[in-house]
């Protein structure tokens, strides 16, 4: 039997399995697209260190070399199809959307399902298989299209997290291209301290409670970097914080009224809600968090008045003192 002949007898097979399974039962609806043949001229040869998902996306998320991509998959799958963001995942892509291959969208269905994850998430992709197949204009598919689950979530926003880590990397070499070799060290200085601070408010100043945690943490750390990056990019813009050194005293008492409050609310179980507890925030990560914190305002004001001397110290303590505040008060405000 030809490979178009058993094609097309799985397809005409397939409505029959879907029918009986209710389109609930993610076995019964993959069992047609087993058998699909898989080419093996399409495997190609890969490196043995290769990275799927940085040939399929490129750096950037932008795209990169489908054809390298697809030789690298197939060797992931020879050793675990489920690779995030690799092996049979990565082939779905390819030959649903045609990229550096024929759409077969047959064997897509069939790598789908090799792919596996959640129940639902299997049978949405292949109903979106479907509508590519009935509509061939329609969208590409990609794997974070039609995810259900806490850990595909936080996988994904992992992805993308690299992607926009690559893309601050490269403004961040930009920004310091006529930075001088004392700058440089305090920039160095201050990237040690904010990593230091970003991984503990991302992770204990956030309700990390169910599924979702990751995404929740991803993101915390997401914005950040970001806020971080867009400071900087402001004040070599020419921007200054509007706050003076005169300011520092009473923003400094405010805060630290504030992160009294936070630490009482949260030591004796209270909530400005009707839920018991702020989830997974406590007291002792509050703390720890506030000392990271002193420490990267350190190391900010140390690396702002070698690049921008025309403010004095105790003008960017009391910006990064302001700013403080507010994300300890958010704490409360938070659903």
């Amino acid at each position: 039997m030809t490979r178009c002949n058993l094609l097309l007898l799985l397809l005409l097979a397939a409505p029959l399995a879907l029918q009986a399974a209710g389109r609930t039962d993610p076995d019964t609806l993959c069992a047609p697209w087993q058998a699909v043949p898989v080419p093996a001229a399409d495997a190609g040869a890969a490196a043995q260190a290769c990275d799927t998902m940085a040939l399929y996306y490129g750096a950037d998320g932008t795209g990169g070399d489908p054809i390298a991509a697809r030789h690298c998959a197939y060797q992931e799958r020879d050793r675990d199809p489920t690779v995030p963001f690799g092996g049979s995942g990565v082939l779905m892509m390819l030959y649903a959307n045609g990229e550096g291959v024929a759409r077969d969208l047959p064997l897509a269905r069939r790598f789908a399902c090799e792919y596996g994850g959640a129940p639902a998430e299997v049978r949405f992709r292949l109903d979106h298989l479907a509508r590519i197949e009935a509509d061939p204009q329609a969208a590409r598919i990609d794997l974070c299209d039609d995810i259900t689950s806490g850990h595909m979530s936080g996988l994904c926003a992992g992805r993308d997290a690299r992607f926009a880590a690559n893309g601050r990397a490269k403004a961040w070499q930009t920004l310091q291209a006529d930075w001088t070799p004392e700058q440089r060290a305090a920039w160095r200085r201050l990237r040690d301290a904010a990593d230091t601070y970003f991984e503990k408010t991302s992770a204990y100043e956030i309700d990390l409670s169910g599924t979702a945690r990751n995404v929740f943490l991803v993101g915390a750390r997401e914005r950040q970097e970001t806020q971080l990056l867009e400071d900087v990019q402001q004040f070599e813009r020419g921007a200054r914080p509007e706050q003076s050194s005169a300011s520092l005293a009473p923003l400094d008492a405010t805060l630290n009224a504030v992160y009294r409050d936070v630490r009482a609310r949260l030591q004796a179980g209270a909530s400005p809600h009707d839920t018991d507890l702020l989830g997974t925030i406590d007291a002792d990560g509050v703390r720890d968090t506030q000392r990271a914190w002193l420490r990267y305002r350190d190391a900010f004001v140390a690396f702002a008045v070698t690049r921008w001397p025309d403010v004095e110290g105790d003008a960017w303590r009391a910006w990064l003192t302001d700013r403080r505040t507010g994300d300890l008060e958010a704490i409360l405000d938070s659903p």
